[in-house]
């Protein structure tokens, strides 16, 4: 595989290049950028965001890259959503797509104009059409020459980088092999946002895409019985914050998502959630009291009947932490009680678990290699009373950064709600409007 370097430095021609589109500009710009990589202390980092914010057109370096990816990995939601719904979802995710191909970019460009080796660039060629322009480069380091060509599309009023390639191969082709595992099991966004990102940990929902008083795009109606019941799940926000307000008197709507990840690479989850108002009884065993303030469903897969394979995560009003069980009905999905009554009622709590270990505890053996989706349940329907949780920060991480003490909790970040607060949510004012 060509290096990273051959890849990135190719964009550091245009570091210091401002809005000028003439050709004619384009040797003092490189002038001028071999003068900056001369310097002892260059900064290769303001260099590297400064070209690829005004010089990169990185949409079409993600698409080369990535193709319709993103319009495949959303597939499920094709048939569930009208069109423009479904468009509006797709360019969400292209956006969001593009924001972490950018910073990918400009990380591996800082790192590498930060070598000492690398010495400086050489124009040896330059063409400008109609239809297409491109400049030969050559990166002169201390272990030879990588020769760069740039492209540009000249029908802009302002040229930018439409196409770098190395030795005749694109920079597109680097990024896709990195992630051909996730593009060849037709993981869900997080999965590559990971990857580009190279974090240990997937951010499967933060609800920063959705604005407040909204139920998000991807997120619904989980059952077809829950299809015509109004869903009184809304993102709320404080500051730069985000989460999930759930609300119950009697519908008792399970919230789903597809997302598709491994859970045997990322077999942690994290999340933060908070019960403000408990169901009085609750009780997962019994039928007639099978409340939750909180719920979280992880489901894996399908068996043959196509029933789902799934766990349930929940904030129990009386059953003791560390319980495990179902109730005594066919097909109902196992329950582990993570809290349990009103000991930190009213404040954002940390959740860790295993998904692995108790897939196999209870559903048997290792699961599926590619999840369906998550559920979010806050019920009160069967002890018809009422409740109120709040989720955020959904997140799966790798086994290995339990030894690495790479999980934080990131609950503490979150802002506490006063009661004025939770009687103005969009929240409130929906269940109020029944």
């Amino acid at each position: 595989m060509i290096s990273r370097l051959k890849y990135t430095i190719a964009i550091g021609v245009l570091a210091v290049m401002q809005c000028e589109a003439q050709p004619q500009r384009f040797t003092d710009a490189l002038g001028q950028l071999h003068d900056q990589m001369q310097q002892p202390k260059r900064s290769g980092l303001e260099i590297a965001d400064a070209l690829v914010a005004n010089w990169v057109d990185v949409r079409a370096l993600s698409d080369q890259a990535f193709g319709n990816y993103v319009e495949q990995s959303l597939e499920s939601y094709e048939n569930i959503l009208s069109e423009d719904a479904f468009d509006a979802l797709v360019e969400t995710h292209e956006k969001r797509l593009v924001q972490t191909m950018r910073s990918r970019l400009v990380r591996d460009l800082a790192r590498h104009l930060n070598e000492p080796s690398l010495r400086g660039l050489s124009l040896r060629a330059m063409k400008s059409e109609s239809e297409s322009s491109s400049a030969t480069v050559a990166a002169l380091s201390e272990g030879g020459e990588q020769t760069l060509t740039l492209n540009f599309d000249p029908t802009e009023d302002r040229w930018r980088i439409t196409g770098i390639t190395v030795e005749g191969r694109n920079l597109g082709d680097y990024y896709r092999d990195l992630s051909r595992d996730i593009l060849d099991g037709n993981y869900s966004l997080p999965a590559l946002i990971s990857r580009l990102a190279e974090t240990p940990y997937m951010v499967l929902d933060d609800f920063s895409s959705t604005p407040a008083g909204q139920t998000p795009t991807d997120w619904g109606a989980w059952r077809d019985k829950d299809k015509d019941k109004p869903l009184l799940y809304r993102v709320e926000r404080s500051g730069e914050y985000a989460y999930m307000a759930a609300v119950d008197s009697g519908y008792s709507v399970i919230l789903g998502k597809f997302v598709h990840w491994n859970p045997r690479e990322y077999p942690i989850m994290t999340w933060c959630w908070r019960a403000d108002v408990l169901p009085p009884g609750g009780n997962e065993f019994l039928n007639h009291a099978n409340d939750s303030a909180a719920g979280l469903y992880v489901i894996f897969s399908q068996n043959w009947l196509h029933v789902p394979k799934q766990l349930k995560y929940v904030w129990s009003s009386t059953l003791p932490e560390g319980t495990i069980g179902r109730r005594d009905k066919i097909f109902r999905p196992w329950f582990f009680v993570m809290e349990s009554g009103d000991a930190n009622r009213g404040k954002w709590t940390f959740e860790q678990v295993d998904l692995e270990r108790d897939h196999k505890l209870k559903l048997g053996g290792p699961p599926a290699d590619r999840t369906i989706g998550l559920g979010l349940l806050t019920d009160a329907n069967s002890t018809r009373s009422y409740a109120e949780a709040y989720y955020a920060n959904l997140r799966v991480w790798k086994r290995d950064a339990l030894t690495k003490r790479q999980i934080v909790d990131d609950c503490a970040t979150l802002p506490p709600m006063t009661r004025h607060d939770r009687e103005g949510s969009a929240t409130a004012t929906a269940l109020s409007a029944r």
